[in-house]
């Protein structure tokens, strides 16, 4: 890239925070156009396009960031999205760490059995419960539930696959467990906000709670143990994988 064409990256970058629509789009252009001949290697560990990537450097880190000085030249910009994607890279090996350990923090199966007891069930009764309520869900809501409510992925990622995914997702019931906080999704079914849903009401209805009903914390650790079971119910069908529909404009080079 020629110095006088940079330059206008940099006059755009200095005051980025006051420029108006008409150059906050240009200055979006350039930066990503300036971009297109760096290919981090780095990036491929990451699976998610290059272009897709630019996109999320210049939201993440030139628009909103206040760290960096304005780059010089190119290949200061290029510096900084390198940068840009090893911290990707190091917060997703972070939560790949944090996930196996909230994996070990989960109780094993055997647990279940006592406070389960306490609602005349086994987990052998919700395991068969799980299954005959998942045979009554249109095959969109069993994809919600496996690949966010129990696969943690988000929902926007199944919005082309699925109409109205968010709509399908709310009606469902989907909660997501917190990390470091396994107990967190059976608090939130049992919620006012959520006993009407699919979830909701089956999670009731099988411990036999009322919709009215004040819950104690017993009922909320009942509540996770049927979602557990739930979700090993759902991921136990051999169903096609959900599609991501990643960018395939370009990849990183390998």
């Amino acid at each position: 890239m020629q110095s006088e064409q940079f330059e206008r990256i940099h006059a755009f970058w200095t005051r980025r925070q006051q420029l108006t629509q008409g150059e906050l789009g240009e200055f979006y252009q350039r930066v990503i156009a300036a971009l297109t001949p760096c290919r981090p290697r780095e990036a491929v560990s990451l699976g998610d396009s290059l272009a897709d990537l630019r996109h999320q450097f210049f939201i993440e880190k030139v628009l909103h960031g206040d760290s960096e000085a304005a780059p010089h030249h190119v290949g200061a910009l290029f510096l900084y999205f390198k940068r840009f994607i090893i911290d990707q890279l190091r917060k997703q090996r972070d939560d790949e760490d944090a996930d196996a350990q909230e994996g070990c923090e989960l109780r094993a199966p055997d647990a279940y059995a006592e406070p389960l007891r306490d609602y005349q069930l086994t987990p052998q009764q919700v395991r068969d419960a799980a299954d005959v309520f998942i045979t009554t869900l249109p095959h969109d809501l069993i994809l919600l539930l496996r690949h966010c409510g129990c696969g943690g992925m988000p929902v926007k990622e199944l919005a082309e696959q699925i109409a109205s995914a968010h709509y399908h997702g709310g009606k469902l019931g989907l909660v997501h467990r917190q990390k470091g906080d396994p107990a967190s999704a059976g608090r939130q079914i049992v919620e006012p906000a959520h006993r009407a849903t699919l979830l909701g009401s089956w999670v009731l209805n099988l411990l036999k709670l009322r919709v009215g009903d004040a819950l104690a914390a017993r009922d909320m650790q009942a509540a996770q143990i049927v979602l557990d079971i739930l979700c090993v119910a759902a991921l136990s069908l051999h169903m096609d994988p959900a599609p991501t529909h990643p960018n395939t404009d370009e990849r990183p080079s390998a």
